[in-house]
């Protein structure tokens, strides 16, 4: 169940998203975004609840390349960071 409440015109809306699992991607809002993310913990995360709006999801194919991309030099800067940009095509089914 939300921690927040949905809005007084749609009580029911769902807006808080589902918790979120291997393979979904969510947005990251309140930055200079909108910024996305793509979960790859091997169990649920219910630490974030359900915070989060999920726009999408990975098959497996796609989370096999998200894991190559892991792999990469990193750098923390409040979160896990690329050390070099790499570029790449979003394509819809």
């Amino acid at each position: 169940k939300p921690i927040v409440d949905c809005p007084a015109h749609d009580k029911s809306c769902g807006c808080h998203g589902p918790m979120m699992t291997r393979g979904m991607v969510g947005w990251a809002g309140g930055g200079g975004g909108p910024d996305f993310f793509i979960v790859t913990f091997k169990k649920p995360v219910d630490f974030w609840d359900h915070w989060h709006t999920v726009w999408g999801e990975l098959d497996e194919e796609s989370i096999a390349i998200v894991e190559k991309i892991h792999a990469l030099p990193t750098h923390e800067a409040g979160m896990i960071m690329l050390d070099e940009k790499i570029k790449f095509t979003l394509e819809f089914a």
